[in-house]
């Protein structure tokens, strides 16, 4: 039998069982949740599932399973395995005063040294004055060119007045 993948992502506002309600519909349809991410912000539930399944579903046929689900749904199909990035990962964390800019001006950077961003999160402090936060996790495919574009990096962060830091991610097999 031929496994099939697919995304499915969901957005509402924020109230109890949402969770509980969506990967019911999943367990009944027969899909396995191989991977998936749930947050929320500023009152707004969102998550973003990879399942599988031996069934081959048009997309219709996925969001009418989840007809009674209070959110907002998207389907995505995939022809055949998403594959995770390989390479180096590292932790890269961003501080400064709340102003517009941060996130473009940092991933801007990012993209020019070729590294993949594979998680991004945004924080504003409650504090006065409210401090922004990036954290972010990236991938890069070449080990050798870390000093080059941590310092790119470094010299971006200092141009828009914020602090960065930046760690190699160790992985260690249980």
């Amino acid at each position: 039998m031929d496994t099939h993948y697919y995304a499915l992502s969901f957005v509402n506002t924020d109230c109890k069982g949402i969770v509980a309600d969506t990967t019911k519909v999943l367990f009944d349809n027969g899909f396995n949740l191989a991977d998936s991410s749930s947050t929320l912000l500023q009152g707004v539930f969102s998550m973003i599932f990879i399942v599988t399944n031996n069934k081959d579903y048009k997309e219709q046929e996925i969001k009418d399973m989840f007809k009674n689900v209070r959110s907002h749904m998207e389907v995505f199909k995939f022809d055949k395995k998403p594959e995770a990035k390989e390479g180096c990962h590292y932790s890269i964390s961003v501080y400064g005063a709340d102003k517009a800019g941060i996130v473009h001006t940092i991933t801007k950077e990012i993209a020019k040294n070729n590294l993949n961003i594979i998680d991004l999160q945004t924080k504003i402090t409650g504090g006065s004055p409210k401090v922004y936060i990036m954290m972010l996790e990236v991938v890069s495919d070449n080990e050798n060119n870390e000093n080059i574009w941590q310092e790119a990096l470094k010299k971006t962060a200092k141009e828009i007045n914020t602090q960065i830091n930046m760690k190699k991610i160790e992985f260690y097999e249980l």
